[in-house]
């Protein structure tokens, strides 16, 4: 993992450093704002990769396995290496047919509950967290990871640093004067169990090594993050889900402000004055340096923001292409809009004002997604084969342990579309 990590800022620098090249030399506008908008992206991945390389030199905190329960396995060498080419085989064995092999026993580290199955090898988890980078899983890719210990009452402040003078006064009772807790609330992360069923056609066909693990790295990725944008808006707990935005919303008490729900009638979504008194009026200075987004559907870009223009008929939206691979940049008041689908968001012409309770009315939102919501899991997969009696055929599927909670509701807004009085 580490000499991955390492080839990936080596990558990424290399690619910042021919963009500056091309924008030494560039004088078309639109290529030089597409330009920067690429090296700031990789700049935000430069960033993770090295602080990723830094939580290798620390002892993981989050330990999901052990709070599941052990059982008397014996366990392999230290030594053994899920990205050695043996493992690998073996792991490629089990999954197609099952065969059992000393080789995926855990490691003393990876003492867990037999029902997890084997732990995918370390080639698959590269390419998984390669696919996690890529354009899939627009919520996931920006919202925070950690990797701290379930069940445990963590202040929300602890996820953020906070200044403090220290005086005479107050170095003698609490070293940094830690803020009350009742006041700044706490996150509780669970420990959900995920499955990812993984098509007998896939296992059973491939024969090539390398195939088989692209073909399992490529069906992990896109099933777990369409799963995980989704929970990210509407999972519940109740379902042993991440307790989506949405969710959290319609709870009382709820971490997302009441003030923060915008309401905008057919009339006045259209009209570029109400934006600026009913949102941008309405967002504080410290949200605004922290680069806010639009979450909303590409069909209510399209259709209202669009369609916005100021006093003098000047568009308020802005939109380029990136000349690499023609990917689609918009922008609306210098703040960038993801699209996402539609199960995420509604398109706001589609929306009826008289959604039932599991139709929510809300057409979008503006937030700050690694200050508002975390996503907390040690990203390790394990597959489990088992064999369904009642079907009468053996079953792959993935397991993952993870959970997600809002952090900091204030950095969240919603847009909500109502009935016009």
């Amino acid at each position: 993992m580490k000499a991955y990590l390492e080839s990936v800022v080596s990558r990424k620098e290399a690619q910042k450093a021919e963009l500056a090249k091309r924008s030494a030399e560039s004088e078309d506008v639109a290529e030089l704002r597409s330009i920067g908008k690429q090296i700031d992206t990789i700049n935000e991945e430069i960033a993770e990769a090295r602080a990723q390389l830094a939580k290798l030199d620390a002892k993981p905190a989050f330990d999901p396995m052990k709070a599941l329960g052990t059982v008397g396995q014996k366990s392999a060498p230290a030594e053994a290496d899920t990205g050695s080419m043996e493992y690998r085989s073996a792991f490629k064995e089990y999954v197609q047919h099952g065969t059992p092999s000393p080789l995926l026993k855990r490691s003393d580290d990876r003492v867990v509950s037999g029902d997890l199955g084997v732990l995918v090898p370390q080639t698959v988890m590269d390419q998984v967290i390669t696919g996690v980078e890529k354009a899939y899983g627009v919520l996931y890719n920006r919202v925070r990871k950690t990797n701290v210990r379930g069940g445990v009452k963590y202040p929300t402040g602890s996820f953020s640093a906070t200044f403090h003078r220290m005086t005479e006064e107050s170095t003698g009772a609490s070293p940094s004067d830690r803020q009350n807790p009742a006041t700044i609330g706490y996150v509780e992360f669970s420990y959900n169990l995920g499955e990812i069923r993984i098509a007998q056609s896939l296992v059973a066909a491939t024969v090539a090594l390398p195939v088989f693990e692209q073909e399992l790295a490529k069906c992990i990725v896109q099933t777990f993050l369409k799963a995980m944008d989704s929970e990210i808006m509407t999972g519940t707990a109740a379902n042993h889900q991440c307790v989506g935005i949405l969710t959290e919303a319609a709870a009382s008490p709820s971490r997302i402000p009441a003030g923060n729900t915008v309401e905008f009638t057919a009339t006045e979504v259209m009209d570029w004055k109400k934006w600026q008194s009913k949102l941008f009026a309405k967002i504080p200075i410290g949200m605004r340096g922290l680069k806010p987004e639009f979450v909303m559907s590409a069909g209510t870009y399209e259709s209202v923001i669009k369609s916005l223009a100021d006093d003098n008929d000047r568009p308020v939206y802005y939109e380029t292409f990136n000349p690499v691979d023609g990917a689609e940049t918009a922008t609306f008041k210098g703040r960038e809009v993801v699209f996402c689908e539609e199960d995420v968001f509604k398109t706001f012409g589609d929306i009826s004002v008289s959604v039932s309770s599991t139709d929510s009315p809300y057409f979008g939102m503006l937030w700050v997604p690694d200050q508002a919501y975390a996503i907390n899991s040690n990203l390790e997969f394990y597959v489990k084969r088992y064999f369904d009696e009642e079907k009468n055929e053996y079953v792959d599927k993935a397991l993952v342990i993870n959970d997600g909670k809002v952090l900091d509701g204030s950095m969240i807004y919603l847009l909500k579309k109502v009935a016009s009085s």
